[in-house]
């Protein structure tokens, strides 16, 4: 309107308003020949992954191409129709769209570094979290239609299987780098684990760099710990990457044996997938044996009902270091130490019972209170436990995959004492001593429904939620029945050879026929020695035997 003003009451000569435009198109042109340069050398897919309408919001190049054809009109117009005051306001317009320019140009020019593109992204990232949140409702892991988040992680996909290390280092730098608002950590949460697959699944099989995917594998993990600080139930997303990693693992050394993935490809992944739980048993462990930064000080948790449903997701598909996390676990729930050493047979959970409900020597601090209204009776305490060494067991690796020499890694191997102190840590937890009070402790497995408040009940409600895009389905205890015979056989089983086995020879051959078959094939998947037995009681007792390897040179394993 101003300018439109300018040109009528101060209208210019033709041969004027022709130098003026010359200038001015020469100086556009300019500019734009610019840009363009700027564009060629400097953008790629990883840095311009939205659309270029974000990067035009940034630079307004737009408006200034809208302004230059008006001027051109305008200027044209009053050229060829002798309008003195049209074509000194398309002049005027051409000056206009050169101001325009200048700021489009050095706006451009910012962006002309990968810092500069890489903090354009991270906010168009983090707008586009914020916009999914607001469009989820009570679903806030829902994975939506953002146009933004699936074009980022469509060049997450392109920039993996095309073995581009610049743009995966780039894109996952965008991502690990993005401010939200706290509501908004569990759509970023769902992107990293989203992210995490991508990649991992290029290492494996699309000959992405394994040792580059490995080092975003920790910068992924890191930031996802970040986010769940903010939350206020931390434990779902923690879970469900620590389910993962050690999916991963397995999944890994499974298809190094197969010959689908190179063994550099599962070696990295196996290091990187173990060292990266050690790093959420950090976070979670009050007072962690080796602490890297203060935050590792002090639990992420601030309920007991959070590290249960943790504890129960950390134990699943044979996870690194799942026997260790229970001290954190037992700190947490009694606010005291357990001094014992699994290794040599000593039984966490049950000294955990004992810690909360023995009658004289009971734990009275408010973290053990907390515990107690949590898991309500002992027989509650007894059956969330009985439930997750369910899952624990259905997990297990299958000990007659050869375990590559290269994938060996601490709490990552084939190592038949590893394995027998992972079961020991439930087996241990005898809550019953006869086959007959085994056989009723399985029927309260099989037919009980979790009482509402319960554990089981409380985790499966926070879970209700989740739809992390994550290949890991998960199957509840009550859908493993064979896993169920195994974990009340196992807390029947002698714990130091040559101990008697009676009670749970005679609990496995009360059960129907069907029942024992489906339990015996689940031993010789997850037990050492099993398969070799035809007989399947004798195929359960044989494949129990691995935790005799524990604590048979102590006083204490007995």
């Amino acid at each position: 309107m101003t300018l439109g003003l300018v040109a009528f009451q101060y209208p210019r000569s033709h041969d004027d308003i022709v130098d003026a435009t010359q200038f001015s198109i020469a100086f556009f042109a300019t500019l734009l020949t610019g840009e363009a340069v700027i564009f060629a050398l400097t953008f790629s897919a990883a840095s311009s992954w939205p659309s270029l309408r974000a990067i035009d919001g940034h630079i307004a190049f737009r408006e200034w191409v809208l302004i230059g054809w008006f001027a051109a009109l305008f200027t044209a117009c009053g050229l060829l129709g002798d309008n003195a005051v049209s074509a000194t306001y398309g002049a005027l317009l051409f000056l206009l769209a050169n101001f325009f320019g200048v700021f489009s140009f050095v706006q451009l020019f910012g962006l002309a570094s990968v810092g500069g593109r890489n903090r354009l992204l991270r906010r168009t990232l983090a707008e586009a979290l914020a916009r999914q949140e607001a469009s989820l409702g009570p679903f806030p892991t829902e994975p939506g239609n953002d146009s933004a988040i699936n074009a980022y992680l469509g060049t997450v996909s392109q920039a993996g299987t095309g073995n581009d290390p610049t743009a995966v280092q780039h894109l996952v730098e965008q991502l690990t780098g993005v401010e939200v608002p706290p509501e908004a950590s569990q759509n970023a949460i769902g992107v990293h684990l989203d992210v995490l697959h991508r990649l991992a699944r290029a290492a494996l099989v699309g000959g992405a760099d394994p040792v580059q995917v490995g080092d975003c594998v920790h910068a992924l993990t890191d930031s996802v710990i970040r986010h769940c600080r903010r939350l206020p139930d931390p434990a779902p997303p923690l879970g469900a990457l620590s389910r993962y990693l050690a999916w991963l693992a397995n999944t890994a050394l499974l298809m190094s044996v197969r010959g689908v993935a190179s063994n550099r490809a599962a070696r990295e992944l196996v290091a990187f997938t173990t060292d990266a739980r050690l790093k959420i048993l950090r976070c979670v462990d009050p007072d962690p044996k080796s602490a890297t930064t203060r935050e590792e000080i002090g639990t992420i948790f601030t309920e007991p009902l959070q590290v249960l449903l943790w504890t129960g997701d950390f134990a699943e598909f044979h996870g690194a270091h799942q026997a260790g996390a229970l001290y954190g676990v037992y700190e947490i729930l009694t606010g005291t130490k357990f001094m014992g050493n699994y290794w040599d047979g000593a039984s966490i959970l049950s000294r955990l019972r004992h810690a909360l409900y023995s009658d004289t020597e009971a734990v009275s601090t408010l973290e053990a209170d907390a515990s107690r209204t949590v898991f309500g009776p002992p027989k509650e305490y007894d059956h969330f436990w009985a439930l997750v060494s369910v899952t624990a067991l259905a997990t297990l690796r299958d000990p007659r995959v050869p375990h590559p020499p290269e994938l060996v890694r601490p709490e990552f191997t084939p190592d038949q004492q590893l394995l027998g102190a992972y079961i020991r840590t439930f087996a241990t937890h005898r809550y019953f001593t006869t086959a007959a009070q085994g056989r009723e402790a399985l029927l309260s497995l099989v037919s009980r429904a979790d009482a509402p408040g319960s554990p089981a009940a409380e985790i499966l409600r926070a879970r209700s939620g989740d739809t992390y895009r994550i290949p890991v389905p998960r199957v509840e205890p009550n859908r493993r029945p064979a896993a169920m015979i195994l974990a009340i056989a196992c807390r029947l089983a002698p714990l130091v050879p040559r101990g008697d086995d009676a009670e749970l020879r005679a609990f496995l051959v009360a059960l129907p026929a069907p029942a024992l078959a489906a339990s015996a094939r689940l031993a010789a998947r997850v037990l050492p020695g099993a398969a070799a037995e035809a007989d399947p009681v004798e195929a359960i007792a044989v494949g129990l035997k691995v935790m005799q390897l524990i604590g048979a040179h102590t006083q204490g394993g007995a």
